[in-house]
């Protein structure tokens, strides 16, 4: 995918959000839509408490009991809007008699979440750093020496640029590795981009991802802070280039005033409704509970086939495979128990080994003595330039004789690049495979044929030019529509089968499907898998943001936490010294008229904790350039194994 393919859907969506709220402005009869009370022009990129970054309204702001007003602040790629209507609603639901209790429990289980939170995000973020030294040490040790000719020829060899394809939710959250083997499975984390490490079509998926993990995120600091009577001035949400989220604007005067324990309350509790909000979306997926609730509003689950719930135009499958269709059977291969993992295991190459693969180890096909020696043999002549072989006929493909041991065909080389397989036959393979629905096999169990055929099977060297067979069934209501507007007395086969030549990966990204097929034809087929897919992105989303939003990193939660922390710590030393002290006070106490009593109440209310220290200072300085090389280096790694790969 282009870098215009990647820009044109990003400054249209821009484009029509300004024209919108331009249209908005001119309808209502106003120039300028009201900036609202905490919606200065800086604040943070990622959901924290925003004490500073609100600008002036969010230290002083205080609003009438039931009244509210909100504001929008429109600027190039950012629009944000804030409200006071929720500042009530928090307050009554943060100091409600009946979950005083629960909320006590609730956020002292989130401080203790956090403080672990933080130290696996900074072990985290410290292994990363040494994988990607690791890395860049072994790919420069790997250019050494220059003037080697086996450098030399590495460097000959001309770059090839991958394509972008493809990836599964699940496996880019943080410390996972996408499948496919594509290089990029050493990197600890993997920048989320849409268009490069994520399809575009799943964007409207990952912004109501962001933006429900940011809610959760900041409700939770909300309802901390009215818990412990702290005002909250505004909430809002915002939309920055293609970061979504929201925000809480809470007086930092009145943050700074809270004791220790209180402030990591506060803090803390964002990391910690993320963490809950990734734990409930996992059960809610493996307990069965999505599969059954699904199930209850129409659609059922299918342990036989996938359900196809698009197909890119681009695709060659575009004018076959209809939006519904069932598909059973790759190959040889039916799709039953888990059908999702089956087709991808079909598809995807595999994880170990190299992307190339030989023939696939199924049964051959009974091709009649007429078919054969018929054709010129250069469909069977491959070559890395040329994987479909050298043929300018695409209808037909390359068979060679059948082995029923299961032996790989030896094929012939020539120069080192072509191949030439043993006794290769180019044949019309629509003629064998789709002319007739239940052709003649041969197995390992029954590997002879009739008199009049031999065993043949497809080859390829190359995934790239395989022969893949999709055997698919056409919905029942899609048959009635069909024979309503034929004009063929003859039914439409509802069992169908479709050839396709070239990488099976190619049938993975253009193909979309579902193991969720619907009752009825009104029910969109593409519902299930639009949840399925937001519910996985709101967990990797969510337990990123519970772990890395905790490290001690400047405007990160974990920057407030680390100086509470150290705060309460200090407080703890201070009370222990005194109250020693005071202890030891007492037996002298009589003796001196209680004058050392009096001296060692007044220094233990004089006890102030510290705004900060060199210690804090340094952890925080060390994490932020830590987290920013971590994120550069990722990204730069990202890059260098999609874009570069020889």
């Amino acid at each position: 995918m282009g870098l215009v393919n990647l820009l044109v859907p990003f400054l249209a969506t821009w484009f029509g959000i300004h024209v919108f709220l331009f249209l908005l402005q001119r309808f209502l009869n106003r120039p300028n839509l009201p900036v609202g009370p905490g919606s200065g022009p800086e604040y943070e990129l990622l959901p924290t408490v925003s004490g500073s970054s609100g600008g002036q309204s969010g230290l002083g702001t205080t609003s009438k009991p039931g009244s509210s007003s909100s504001g929008l602040l429109v600027k190039p790629f950012q629009v944000r809007f804030s409200t006071t209507g929720l500042n009530s609603f928090f307050f009554r639901l943060g100091n409600s008699p009946k979950l005083g209790r629960f909320w006590r429990v609730w956020y002292n289980l989130g401080v203790l979440f956090g403080l672990l939170a933080m130290i696996v995000g900074w072990t985290l973020l410290a292994f990363a750093a040494f994988q990607l030294v690791s890395a860049a040490v072994v790919s420069l040790i790997s250019l050494w020496p220059l003037g080697s000719s086996e450098s030399r020829n590495n460097q000959d060899a001309p770059l090839t640029l991958n394509r972008f394809r493809k990836r599964d939710v699940v496996d880019t959250a943080p410390a996972t590795s996408p499948p496919g083997g594509t290089g990029d499975s050493e990197m600890v984390l993997i920048p989320m981009i849409p268009g490069v490490t994520l399809p575009l079509s799943h964007l409207p998926y990952y912004l109501i991802a962001l933006l429900v993990s940011g809610v959760i995120h900041e409700a939770g600091h909300a309802i901390a802070a009215a818990r412990e009577k702290v005002q909250v001035s505004s909430t809002g949400i915002f939309l920055y280039i293609l970061y979504p989220g929201a925000f809480v604007d809470i007086s930092s005067r009145a943050l700074a005033i809270m004791s220790p324990i209180q402030q990591l309350r506060v803090v803390c509790a964002g990391v910690w409704h993320n963490f809950v909000l990734f734990s409930a979306a996992g059960i809610f997926l493996s307990s069965g509970a999505f599969q059954f609730s699904l199930q209850m509003v129409g659609w059922k689950q299918m342990n036989n086939g996938v359900s196809v719930v698009s197909v890119a135009q681009s695709s060659p499958l575009y004018s076959h495979l209809k939006v519904g269709s069932v598909v059973k059977q790759v190959n040889d291969i039916a799709l039953l128990g888990k059908p999702l993992d089956v087709w991808e295991s079909l598809l995807l190459p595999p994880l170990s080994g190299p992307e190339s693969s030989s023939q696939e180890k199924e049964s051959g096909f009974c091709i009649p003595h007429n078919l054969l020696f018929k054709m010129p043999q250069d469909c069977c002549l491959f070559s890395p330039k040329m994987p479909f072989g050298h043929s300018s006929n695409a209808s037909i493909s390359c068979f060679t004789p059948y082995d029923p041991s299961g032996a790989e065909s030896t094929p012939q080389e020539n120069d080192g690049e072509k191949v030439l397989p043993h006794n290769g036959q180019c044949i019309p393979s629509s003629i064998i495979i789709l002319s007739d629905p239940a052709p003649v096999r041969c197995t390992p169990s029954s590997p002879s044929c009739p008199g009049d055929s031999a065993c043949y099977r497809p080859f390829s060297p190359y995934r790239t030019g395989s022969v893949v067979r999709i055997y698919y069934q056409l919905p029942s209501w899609m048959m009635v529509n069909s024979s309503e507007i034929s004009n063929d007395a003859s039914p439409i086969p509802q069992e169908q089968a479709v050839l396709y030549q070239g990488d099976p990966k190619d049938i993975w990204e253009t193909v979309e499907v579902t193991s969720m097929a619907a009752r009825w034809s009104f029910l969109p087929l593409w519902f299930p898998e639009a949840v399925l897919h937001t519910i996985q992105y709101t967990m990797s989303f969510s337990l990123a943001l519970s772990i890395l939003n905790i490290v001690p990193a400047r405007h990160l939660d974990g920057h407030h936490t680390i100086k509470a922390f150290a705060a309460l710590v200090f407080s703890v030393i201070q009370s222990y010294k005194s109250t020693r002290s005071l202890r030891e006070s007492l037996s002298e106490c009589l003796l001196d008229n209680g004058s050392v009593l009096t001296a060692a109440s007044s220094g233990l209310a004089t006890t102030t904790f510290p705004k900060g220290s060199k210690a804090v200072k340094g952890i925080v300085i060390s994490t932020t350039v830590l987290l920013g090389g971590v994120m550069v280096g990722s990204l730069l790694q990202m890059v260098a194994t999609t874009f570069f790969r020889k």
